[in-house]
């Protein structure tokens, strides 16, 4: 999950620094990366899959409200207050995974988590929720919302029967990879499944590789992708900075150095795609580096 830090005062720059240093996330400081925060939030809303927000819930609510379209693929979106004593999931607690990040951050920063929505209040699951989890799409969403109100009522929900029907879709994902020379495919191949691991899915989910065209002649890389039966695309560094530059990414001097550009893997990725979910930020793995897209 590629989450952005924003903070408006001083103070506040002090407790996005805290929360990046213990979970991530890359920080936004007024007067330092932008001057007005709507244009900051128009600019990067539809780019980080969680938004964190260190300033008081109403001015978040009036920046946010323009760029809302969907529960189902707006970002999460959290507030903290200025003293990090109250984390608030404020938008997408269930698809955005804005509950789940709201509990981690209260507990690395030892604050209150703030979480309204109903089932969990009431300690139940909702199927929107672990559809996210599980790198599932739920449609439509009026449906979700049947299925969830029947769970609150103690109701027994039935996988394929009944007046409603959720429909589950599969999302794949697209691995960006960036490798030295000369790494094996046995390497890359490692490499892929271990990222895969640690967001517990199996490497099947796996759809499409992509990288940059300084690798087009890059033995392992070239031979992973037949041995996987699966497409690898490649992108010029000119295509691939145009996606650092859209989506803020980080860059690694050294990996300019070497290619042209500072960011292979994630620009790559973001470069198959029109809309993204990071699944799987860029992870370094001895010589390969791997970031995860879930494919909207």
């Amino acid at each position: 999950m590629r989450t952005a830090i924003i903070s408006v005062t001083a103070n506040g720059a002090r407790i996005a620094e805290k929360i990046s240093t213990k979970v991530g996330g890359q920080t936004f400081v007024k007067g330092k990366n932008f001057d007005k925060l709507a244009d900051l939030v128009a600019e990067i809303f539809g780019k980080f899959d969680g938004l964190i927000f260190i300033c008081a819930a109403g001015i978040v609510v009036r920046m946010i409200a323009p760029h809302i379209i969907s529960k189902l693929s707006d970002p999460a979106v959290l507030v903290v207050d200025e003293r990090g004593q109250n984390v608030i999931s404020l938008l997408s607690g269930h698809v955005g995974r804005a509950n789940e990040l709201t509990l981690e951050i209260a507990r690395a920063i030892e604050a209150n988590p703030v979480i309204t929505t109903a089932t969990d209040i009431a300690g139940k699951f909702s199927v929107d929720a672990v559809a996210s989890k599980l790198g599932l799409v739920p449609e439509p969403k009026e449906v979700i919302k049947a299925i969830n109100a029947a769970i609150l009522r103690d109701e027994e929900v039935f996988v394929t029967a009944g007046d409603v029907r959720l429909n589950l879709i599969p999302q794949n994902l697209i691995a960006g990879v960036g490798c030295r020379r000369g790494t094996s495919s046995l390497k890359i191949f490692e490499a892929i499944q271990r990222a895969c691991a640690m967001i517990h899915q199996p490497i099947e989910r796996v759809k499409l590789l992509a990288s940059i065209d300084a690798k087009q002649d890059e033995v392992g890389l070239v031979s992973l992708a037949e041995v996987m039966g699966i497409e690898i695309k490649f992108f010029s560094a000119s295509e691939l900075q145009k996606k650092i530059a859209e989506y803020k990414l980080d860059e690694s001097k050294f990996v300019a150095r070497s290619v042209g550009v500072g960011n292979v893997c994630e620009a790559a990725a973001l470069c198959c795609v029109e809309e993204a979910r990071f699944a799987l930020t860029k992870t370094s793995f001895k010589g390969v580096t791997v970031s995860l897209l879930w494919e909207k």
